[in-house]
C-alpha cells in the first residue's frame, strides 16, 4: 500500500478520527509494514509490547487461555494492542494472522513522538480513553449481572439437605 492508502486506512481506526492529514501522515510515514503469511504469530501472550498494529488487509486472531481459545477477531481498519502506545505493557494474547495479512506497526516512540509534537492529541486521546474505560465498566456490569443471575439460578436448583 502505497502512503496516501495508509493514511485513509488509518484515519478510519477508532482512535485516530479526529486526527489531521498531518498527524496521519507522520502516523502513516513512521509505522513499519510487515507482511504474515496465514499462521503467523505477530506476537505472543505475555511479551512485552512496544506498539499497536492496525490490519491493513486479512484477518488476525487473539488467542488467550489454557484452551487456547479465540477471545477476539480483527479485520482491516482493527488497531490491536493500543495500550501499548501509550504505556509499557506485556499482550495479553497471542495474534495469529488468521489469512495472509498486513499489518502496519506503529511502534510507542513514533506515537509519543506525535503527542510532543501535537499536545492537542493528548487532550484528544485522553477523552477516548475516558470512552473506552466507561464502555468497558458497561460491559463488566453486564457480565457481573449474568453471573448473578446464574449464581441464583444455581443455588435454587440445589437439593436442600434434610436433618
Amino acid at each position: 500500500m502505497g502512503l496516501d492508502s495508509d493514511i485513509r486506512l488509518l484515519s478510519r481506526v477508532r482512535l485516530f478520527a479526529g486526527f489531521e492529514p498531518d498527524h496521519l501522515r507522520l502516523l502513516a510515514f513512521g509505522a513499519e509494514a510487515r507482511a504474515l503469511a496465514k499462521g503467523t504469530r505477530l506476537y505472543r501472550q505475555d511479551d512485552l509490547s512496544d506498539g499497536g498494529f492496525v490490519v491493513v488487509r486479512g484477518n488476525v486472531d487473539l488467542i488467550s487461555g489454557l484452551n487456547d481459545g479465540v477471545i477476539s477477531s480483527h479485520g482491516t481498519g482493527s488497531l490491536i494492542g493500543e495500550m501499548a502506545l501509550i504505556s509499557e505493557t506485556r499482550h495479553a494474547a497471542t495474534a495469529i494472522a488468521t489469512e495472509n495479512t498486513e499489518v502496519l506497526k506503529i511502534t510507542r516512540p513514533l506515537f509519543r513522538r506525535m503527542l510532543n509534537e501535537y499536545p492537542q492529541l493528548a487532550v484528544l486521546l485522553q477523552q477516548r480513553i475516558g470512552e473506552a474505560v466507561s464502555e468497558f465498566a458497561e460491559k463488566l456490569d453486564i457480565v457481573r449481572a449474568k453471573l448473578d443471575h446464574a449464581s441464583d439460578l444455581a443455588s435454587r436448583k440445589q437439593p436442600q439437605s434434610r436433618s
